[in-house]
């Protein structure tokens, strides 16, 4: 597994465990990360950083 892959798990685990299954959600049409009131592009997903656990 590379390290962009590790990271870009760890994002998402940590979002799905801390905001819940029923407020994020991969919008794959859009290339977009959905939660709370808004998204970010899935690219961030990748970044050291975006959350607390890469």
């Amino acid at each position: 597994m590379t390290d962009e892959t590790r990271i870009a798990l760890k994002n998402y685990d940590n979002l799905i465990r801390s905001r819940g299954l029923d407020d994020v959600e991969l919008h794959w049409d859009s290339d977009t990360v959905v939660y709370g009131d808004g998204g970010v592009d899935i690219d961030v997903l990748l970044d050291p950083g975006f959350t607390s656990v890469s």
